[in-house]
């Protein structure tokens, strides 16, 4: 049995399938040889279109953030020869902004990624759908490296500080907990 990719199952019109995969190929390009931060990107988007099935947001806008939501890291590493949270959510807006123009993204979207960029290191920072789906995603990708040798009951107590979702605790430990472990 193959598994369906995620991304597929978000409904998005013909013409919002060609302006995401114009979003994925800017970011691809913009990271260039960077291979580890564009297969995080994809990674955090497939979990936002997984979010997705169960979180009523504006998908556009959620997909897009997930592909974007780390595109201040050359920016921040080349001003500042380190990419902490902070300087990622200074230099992504500016970044993603111009990579949005370049494709012609509307304006309201442009606005909206760049609100979610510029936030997505601060917990609680939007009261959105779309801010909470990338906060999960992004940590449901950054978990693997913070659970790693961790015993199960640490691994939950992880979970429970970590992920804002009732979907993305289901699916945090479904992914980093053995089989019906629970405190």
């Amino acid at each position: 049995m193959t598994l369906q990719d995620p991304l597929q199952l978000v409904r998005l019109s013909p013409d919002e399938n060609r302006f995401l995969a114009s979003v994925r190929q800017v970011m691809d390009q913009y990271f260039g040889h960077d291979l580890r931060r564009i297969a995080h990107a994809h990674d955090v988007t497939r979990h936002v279109a997984d979010l997705l099935q169960y979180i009523d947001a504006d998908p556009l806008l959620a997909l897009t953030a997930g592909y974007l939501h780390d595109i201040g890291i050359p920016e921040a590493e080349r001003k500042f020869g380190h990419c902490g949270g902070k300087l990622q959510e200074q230099e992504g807006p500016p970044v993603a902004r111009r990579l949005l123009a370049e494709i012609a993204a509307d304006e309201k979207l442009i606005n909206g990624v760049c609100e979610l960029v510029g936030v997505h290191h601060t917990p609680r920072a939007l009261d959105t759908p779309e801010f909470r789906i990338l906060w999960d995603a992004d940590a449901l990708v950054n978990l693997a490296e913070v659970v790693a040798d961790k015993a199960a009951h640490e691994i939950e107590k992880i979970i429970d500080k970590s992920l804002v979702t009732e979907p993305g605790h289901r699916m945090a430990r479904d992914i980093y907990l053995p089989d019906g472990f629970s405190c």
